[in-house]
């Protein structure tokens, strides 16, 4: 089984005789597995049961933060290491250095070596998820103007139902980012209360 993967980039898509320097795969899948709810029902043969998985891996949950905490490096034998990450601000004073509000800011992985040559193995389908032009601008036009003929202002989910599934979520995000970089749309407001107006002289205004 190939992994599948969907196409990102910062900003609007480019269209079909565009500059694609800046395109890059990101995984479709953001699954997350829960490894003991997995081991329940994994497709080989263990002698752990949940019980014993939990247990084990608090215990190693506390081993980590035992040496964590004395800024040590914790190996995993056949996962990989982790470490931790500082942030913060150095000032100079008096010919010294010193800190300023410096905290942990995470952990730091790095993969075994034999985890990560396992991992680069994987196969990959080579046709990305969705299509790479957005919409045809015939389609977009049309699309636009049957909306701003009802609404005054519309929504991400207002044009991804006119659409009809012809353009993904995503796809449609990206839609909307080019038209209002285009200066054809206007963006009001921000997260889940986001519309869009269209400009004096687009879509029919």
């Amino acid at each position: 089984m190939a992994i599948d993967f969907t196409i990102a980039k910062r900003g609007p898509l480019p269209t079909e005789d565009g500059d694609v320097k800046d395109l890059y795969p990101r995984l479709r899948s953001r699954e997350t597995v829960d490894v003991v709810d997995f081991q329940k029902n994994a497709p080989w043969g263990t002698a752990m049961t949940p019980s014993n998985l939990i247990f084990a891996l608090g215990e190693l949950q506390r081993i980590m933060l035992h040496e964590l905490r004395e800024g040590k490096a914790v190996t995993l034998p056949g996962i990989g290491t982790f470490r931790l990450s500082l942030r913060g601000d150095i000032e100079i004073r008096e010919g010294c250095y010193h800190g300023r509000n410096v905290r942990v800011d995470g952990l730091i992985f790095q993969p075994d070596r034999e985890l990560r040559d396992a991992v680069s193995r994987f196969a990959v389908n080579q046709t990305p998820y969705g299509t790479a032009i957005q919409a045809d601008r015939n389609q977009v036009e049309e699309v636009f103007s049957t909306l701003f003929r009802e609404k005054e202002s519309i929504t991400h989910k207002n044009v991804f139902m006119a659409f009809e599934g012809v353009l993904t979520r995503h796809r449609v995000t990206s839609l909307l980012r080019r038209l209002v970089h285009e200066g054809r749309l206007l963006r009001e407001g921000e997260g889940s209360q986001t519309r869009y107006r269209a400009v004096k002289g687009q879509f029919g205004q």
